[in-house]
């Protein structure tokens, strides 16, 4: 049995015993960085405050590991002491250190961490770049907005998706303008990102940008330029969003655009909807067109949605089943009555519950 055997600290006998000195002291054993690093880990599970200085000492440790448990040790002890140093773990060469450094900054909650992990929205690895936007997140300070705006023009595209993020969640109206241009970044998630934040900080500057985001050759930018109308609640998307409904072939658009309809919730929708269910439109359209109808509640809605009940197509006819549920006229439970025997059994089974929805609110 060698020499370092021979003298090496018990870690098992000190944990057993709770010896937060001994464990200090091991933590300092240079020759074997496995006693060091479960040292660490054991010291952060006994939570004793003394221990506090000496991990943080072990947070420049040469071997990672030991640096990786040191920094959790420290996060669930908690000290504010911790903070300078866990700001320069965030450099740290192993991704592991960065992204617990990021986590225990979180816990302190400390401002002083905002700037440097704003940085950290540049890191090499996705993992730390994730974390430190939520780290900002959960710290919450103002300070966070301007360096996080700057970040919207980084060369990299994940970083620019996470400000956007971030910078909606934190809602706060100077990112506003910086969001507006990011709609036209080259990058579909970025624009996504920034409209998605713009429906989240719920500025009326938004509406126009994101009207003529309705246009965007993605999908899902269309989707979710729709989606932040809806949220923002302005009547002038009204129009336009219609527009949309009758125009766009793509499924989820139609679906997020007849949504945002009915939360804007302004009456005059309900003439251009009624417009698309009586006319000439796809009848996907027209589909979605009864299903905001619905929605929104109102009784001019109850005659054409009558007579999409005798509509050729099976979907369409259920829809204005559903949605004459919805409404709950108790005009529409005589024409109800007559489509009971529709030769659809699914329109049958809505028509049904249309009727049991209607008479109840008649009761």
């Amino acid at each position: 049995m060698g020499f370092r055997d021979l003298f090496a600290p018990n870690v098992a006998k000190l944990k057993d015993k709770k010896d937060s000195e001994g464990l200090i002291r091991a933590l300092s054993y240079k020759k074997d960085a496995e006693i060091r690093e479960i040292s660490a880990r054991i010291l952060g599970e006994i939570g004793d405050a003394r221990a506090v200085d000496p991990l943080i000492q072990a947070l420049r440790d040469e071997d990672s590991g030991v640096r990786h448990q040191a920094a959790r040790a420290v996060a669930k002890i908690g000290d504010a002491r911790a903070v300078d140093p866990l700001i320069q773990a965030l450099r740290d060469e192993n991704a592991d250190v960065r992204v617990e450094a990021s986590k225990i900054l979180v816990k302190i909650g400390d401002a002083r961490a905002v700037g440097p992990l704003v940085q950290a929205l540049r890191d090499e690895d996705s993992d730390v770049r994730r974390q430190a936007a939520r780290a900002i997140v959960k710290i919450g300070d103002a300070r966070a907005v301007d360096p996080l705006i700057q970040a919207l023009r980084d060369e990299n595209a994940d970083v620019r998706i996470e400000a956007a993020k971030i910078l909606g969640e934190i809602g706060d109206p100077r990112a506003v303008d910086p969001l507006i241009r990011a709609l036209k970044d080259e990058n579909e998630d970025v624009r996504y990102q920034a409209g998605n934040s713009l429906g989240e900080v719920g500025d009326a500057r938004a509406v126009d940008p994101l009207i003529q985001a309705l246009e965007d050759k993605a999908s899902s930018v269309r989707a979710g330029a729709a989606d932040s109308l809806g949220e923002i609640g302005n009547g002038t998307a009204i129009e336009p969003l219609v527009e949309v409904l009758r125009d766009d072939d793509t499924r989820i658009v139609r679906e997020r655009t007849a949504s945002a309809l009915v939360k804007i919730g302004d009456p005059s929708a309900v003439g251009l909807l009624v417009q698309v269910l009586t006319g000439d439109d796809t009848r996907n359209a027209r589909a979605q067109a009864a299903w905001a109808l619905g929605k929104i509640g109102d009784a001019r809605a109850v005659d054409p949605l009558v007579e999409a009940l005798r509509d050729g197509d099976a979907n369409m006819r259920m829809q204005a089943a559903k949605a004459l549920g919805e409404i709950g006229d108790e005009r529409a439970i005589g024409p109800l009555n007559e489509a009971i025997e529709d030769e659809n059994g699914w329109v049958q089974m809505h028509v049904e519950t249309a009727l049991r929805q209607c008479k109840k609110r008649k009761v």
